[in-house]
C-alpha cells in the first residue's frame, strides 16, 4: 500500500520548517511527501528544496512555483499521485508523531483497500503562533458534532478539515474525476460530501494535528466563545443568511458536478434539501429538521432557525 502526503505551500517560511520536521519524525516512516509551492515570494521554495535534499521522501510537484490558489494547488497534487492512501497537509501546522500511524490503522480497519470510498479524519488541538495551546479540541471549540458523518448533516455544515483527513484511492479518483475547484467553496467540503454520498466517513476523536492559528489561515478556528459567537450572529444577520444560502448553492453545485453518477439515495437527499429553499419559512424549518439537515453547533443551529 502506497502512502503519500500532499503538502501545499504558499509564503510559509515562518512555520514551514517546524511542520516539515514533524512530518519527517512520523512513527510510520514508509511514505512520501509530494510538495508544491504556490508561487511564494518568500523563502518557501528554498526551504522545501533544502528539506528534500536531507530527506529523499520529499519530492516536488510538477507545477511547483505556479500560482494556482489553495483549492487548485491541492487538486493539482491529487492529480499527480497514484497512491493508495492520501493525506492532505498544510504548511503551518504540526503533526503529532503518531498521526500517520493512527489514521492508517483506522483506514485499514475500515477497508481502505476496498472499492468503497473512505474518508478518515481526526480532531486537532489549536495552537497560536508561538505554539502555545489555545484549545485541546478543535471540535469542542467549534461546537461540532463528531457523529455528523452523514450526507444530510454535511450538506449544511462541514466538519472534516483538509489537514486532518486521509482519503483512500477510490475516494480520490471520484474527487479528481468530478471535482472542479472553481465551482466549490473549499476542497475539503467537497471531499467530505463525496465520501458521505458514495462511501463512508470515519472520525477519530483524538487530536492528531496541532492546528496553528496566525491570522493568515485560509479558513481557521474561531477564537470567540460560543455565547459571544451567538450574540455576534444575532447582530450580523446578513452574514448568517449568506452562510445558509451557501449551503444551498454548494449542494446544487455538488449535485451538478456528479449528475447521474450519484447514488440514487444521495441524489434524493440533496434534492430534498434543495426543495426546502422555496418553502415558506416555517415549513422550510420543519422540513429541514425532518430531513436531519441541521447545523451542528448551538450557535449555527440558532442562526439556522432565526435566519434560515
Amino acid at each position: 500500500m502506497k502512502t503519500v502526503i500532499l503538502l501545499a505551500a504558499y509564503n510559509g517560511e515562518s512555520f514551514l520548517p517546524a511542520q516539515l520536521a514533524s512530518l519527517s519524525a512520523q512513527s510510520f516512516s514508509d511514505f512520501s511527501v509530494l510538495y508544491q509551492d504556490d508561487g511564494s515570494s518568500d523563502r518557501t521554495p528554498e526551504i522545501l528544496a533544502g528539506w528534500a535534499e536531507k530527506d529523499p521522501r520529499f519530492l516536488p510537484g510538477s507545477e511547483q512555483g505556479k500560482h494556482l490558489g489553495a483549492k487548485e494547488n491541492f487538486f493539482s497534487l491529487l492529480r499527480q499521485t497514484d497512491a493508495d492512501r492520501i493525506l492532505l497537509c498544510d504548511q503551518d501546522d504540526l503533526w503529532e508523531p503518531d498521526k500517520l500511524e493512527s489514521l492508517l490503522a483506522a483506514a485499514d480497519v475500515n477497508g481502505a483497500d476496498s472499492s468503497l470510498p473512505l474518508l478518515v479524519h481526526s480532531d486537532a488541538s489549536v495552537i497560536d503562533t508561538e505554539g502555545q495551546l489555545l484549545a485541546s479540541s478543535f471540535f469542542r471549540l467549534q461546537g461540532w458534532n463528531p457523529e455528523a458523518v452523514h450526507l444530510n448533516q454535511l450538506l449544511v455544515q462541514n466538519n472534516a478539515t483538509g489537514c486532518m483527513m486521509l482519503l483512500n484511492r477510490p475516494l480520490a479518483d471520484l474527487v479528481i474525476r468530478y471535482g472542479d475547484p472553481e465551482k466549490m467553496f473549499m476542497h475539503d467540503w467537497f471531499i467530505a460530501l463525496t465520501a458521505a454520498a458514495f462511501g463512508r466517513i470515519v472520525f477519530l476523536p483524538r487530536p492528531l494535528v496541532r492546528y496553528r492559528q496566525h491570522g493568515r489561515n485560509a479558513i481557521g478556528a474561531s477564537r470567540v466563545s460560543l455565547p459571544r459567537r451567538a450574540l455576534r450572529a444575532l447582530r450580523e444577520g446578513e452574514k448568517a443568511r449568506a452562510r445558509i444560502s451557501l449551503t444551498y448553492s454548494h449542494s446544487r453545485s455538488f449535485l451538478d458536478a456528479y449528475g447521474e453518477a450519484l447514488p440514487e439515495e444521495a441524489a434524493r437527499v440533496i434534492r430534498s434539501y434543495l426543495d426546502t429553499q422555496a418553502l415558506p419559512k416555517l415549513h422550510r424549518l420543519a422540513a429541514v429538521r425532518a430531513q436531519g439537515c441541521l447545523m451542528q453547533s448551538p450557535v449555527t443551529r440558532l442562526g439556522q432557525i432565526i435566519f434560515g
